[in-house]
């Protein structure tokens, strides 16, 4: 999702292109974070080569903070936005057009791990705790 300050245009919109990323200069978390990585991956897909990354942070809240002080926008993964924007109420949130920008996160432990048992539990205590999260929770194997 999007994070914008208040009055931002694109802010609380919905069916936000990808293109509209070719305006932004993005505020990004420091090198070495996966997420900093995919938002510009999210930019380069949207035909934007030379994304400028003036200013980063070490962690979403400090990230939504900037947003917040008016010093650009981010992007947040839809189970963060709920806890990193509640600190605020000088951010909007802006969703993108199909297909939104997404990702997978897994679980995969080695073939023939000796604590395969345990794997195969935490895996389940996973999917449940993500029942109710706006995500979709595939199977074993899928």
């Amino acid at each position: 999702m999007l994070v914008t300050p208040l009055g931002h245009p694109l802010g609380g919109r919905t069916g936000i292109a990808r293109e509209a990323l070719r305006e932004l200069n993005p505020l990004l978390l420091d090198e070495g974070h996966c997420l900093r990585d995919q938002a510009l991956d999210i930019c380069r897909e949207a035909v934007r080569e030379d994304v400028a990354v003036t200013t980063t942070a070490a962690g979403l809240a400090t990230l939504v903070q900037l947003v917040a002080g008016g010093l650009g926008c981010t992007l947040l993964p839809h189970t963060a936005v709920r806890v990193e924007t509640s600190r605020s109420e000088q951010l909007l949130t802006g969703f993108f057009a199909e297909p939104a920008p997404s990702r997978r996160v897994a679980l995969a432990p080695r073939a023939g791990a000796a604590r395969g048992a345990e794997y195969r539990e935490l895996a389940a205590a996973l999917r449940e705790a993500l029942r109710s999260l706006p995500v979709r929770v595939l199977g074993a194997g899928a």
